[in-house]
């Protein structure tokens, strides 16, 4: 909840690059997928450290680094080239912790709750949310050094409730209650080459990430090209108002889902990342994006935790830090290209064949999910076997 009170540089980064810092949409483009870049090296190393030296110093470590550099950025809020470098360091250090959080969570949870758990734990992160957003886009053009002190104020916060509150300690291996969950021996990619599963599944995360990422990509700029320097306030209260949404709609999402395969929840989450962006394309006033948010914000929910709980339950114990790891880094190096992508069509053909593409996408993950539930069904259940 502290994290997502604090929420305040992410949803406005592309618009920081831009109309804060001066560079054009397709060079604002290339610097997030730096970020992300950054990020997704981070947590490439920090699943290995984290299996090695604990999930919860893992984590403690990475948020504190972390938080530091984003807290140097308030500094020098309008340094075209000192921004991106403190903002470069600080989500790798975000990204160290990330496998280590999703682990900690596994670890803290079965697979008879996990999905509660995990929807709680998204859920929490929402209410948080519900405020950071807001205040960003009143914050952003006058007081942007509050962008990052504030954010950076939450992480430290964060980080420090987990290091004082959170007991975790070594993992009993007897007490896994799911096969695919017992630890094994082996380095992460013996575990990989006996679960291809699990990289069919991330590369159909990946694109469903792609569409995801819009939300905080194309948004803001469509919203800016539409509504001129309203639309950073719009779009703060855009999210805002999904924040809202998830906090209502993730009970009901997990109750309506509970006895549902996570691939085919997934599936429905592209059907309706699809359906939203068609919604903005077509009628592209106001009152159609608080509409077609409410199904956005149902696949973001659906994404967020199915894909959480279905790598954790098909992840042995011993490992899950650095499959969090590895799946995580492909999928943002999958997802990675689609910064300077979405700034290059924007550029170049405009909004509406930049939304066909996302549309596109979200069909085609859909489809891929919802053959993957009907061809692993069995799969899942049965004992797997290393060599």
């Amino acid at each position: 909840m502290i994290l997502g009170m604090g929420n305040f540089i992410i949803p406005f980064l592309v618009l920081l690059f831009t109309d804060k810092l001066g560079y054009s949409v397709t060079m604002a483009g290339t610097l997030a997928m730096s970020v992300t870049a950054a990020y997704l090296s981070g947590s490439f190393i920090g699943g290995k450290a984290s299996d090695l030296f604990g999930h919860k110093l893992i984590l403690v470590v990475g948020e504190l680094c972390g938080a530091l550099l984003i807290l140097s950025c308030g500094f020098f809020p309008e340094s075209k080239l000192t921004i991106p470098v403190l903002l470069f360091g600080a989500y790798f250090f975000v990204g160290i912790a990330l496998p280590a959080s999703n682990a900690l969570i596994a670890d803290l949870s079965t697979k008879n709750n996990r999905d509660a758990v995990m929807s709680l734990c998204y859920l929490a992160y929402n209410l948080g949310s519900a405020l950071g957003p807001l205040i960003a886009g009143y914050l952003f053009w006058s007081h942007t050094q509050w962008i990052f002190w504030g954010n950076g104020l939450a992480m430290l916060i964060g980080a420090l409730v987990v290091a004082t509150l959170i007991k975790a300690g070594p993992i009993d291996s007897h007490l896994s209650d799911s096969v695919q969950e017992r630890p094994v021996d082996g380095s992460v990619w013996t575990v990989l080459k006996a679960r291809p599963h699990l990289l069919a599944f991330t590369f159909l995360c990946g694109l469903l990430w792609y569409s995801l990422n819009q939300m905080t990509m194309a948004s803001p700029l469509y919203l800016s090209h539409i509504f001129g320097d309203s639309g950073a306030v719009i779009f703060g209260k855009l999210m805002t108002y999904a924040c809202i949404l998830v906090v209502v709609i993730t009970p009901i999402l997990m109750k309506l889902t509970s006895n549902m395969a996570e691939t085919i929840s997934l599936a429905y989450a592209g059907l309706m990342f699809a359906f939203g962006y068609g919604l903005v394309m077509i009628f592209p006033s106001i009152p159609v994006h608080f509409f077609a948010w409410i199904f956005l914000s149902a696949a973001e929910v659906l994404l967020l935790t199915k894909e959480s709980v279905y790598l954790a339950n098909h992840s042995p114990s011993s490992h899950r830090g650095r499959i969090q790891g590895v799946l995580v880094t492909l999928r943002s190096v999958l997802v990675m290209p689609s910064f300077v992508l979405i700034g290059f069509l924007i550029d170049s053909y405009g909004f509406d064949l930049t939304w066909l593409s996302v549309i596109g996408i979200s069909m085609a993950a859909s489809a891929g999910l919802y053959w993957m539930a009907i061809r692993s069904r069995k799969h899942d259940t049965m004992p797997v076997k290393y060599s």
